[in-house]
């Protein structure tokens, strides 16, 4: 999944085993929570992989949504 981050240290955001969720522009939850196996930066966005999900068609049900992660993890 990519994703453009709207975070200063997106990096403390997406740590492996990091919890997030999918949400979309009412902050409802689309999906997650998802656990981070595996990310790195790409130019301005950030690759992300998700344990279990292993087909891109799963993801791309969340295309134009928000990734968020839980109230108490959000200081990243």
């Amino acid at each position: 999944m990519s994703v453009f981050p709207l975070v200063e240290n997106p990096g403390a955001v997406f740590l492996p085993r990091a919890r997030l969720y999918v949400v979309n522009e009412e902050r409802q939850v689309v999906a997650g929570p998802l656990i981070v196996a595996r990310r790195r930066a790409y130019h301005r966005e950030w690759l992300l992989g998700f344990v279990g999900v292993t087909s891109r068609a799963v993801v791309e049900s969340w295309r134009d949504h928000f990734v968020a992660v839980e109230e108490a993890d959000a200081d990243g």
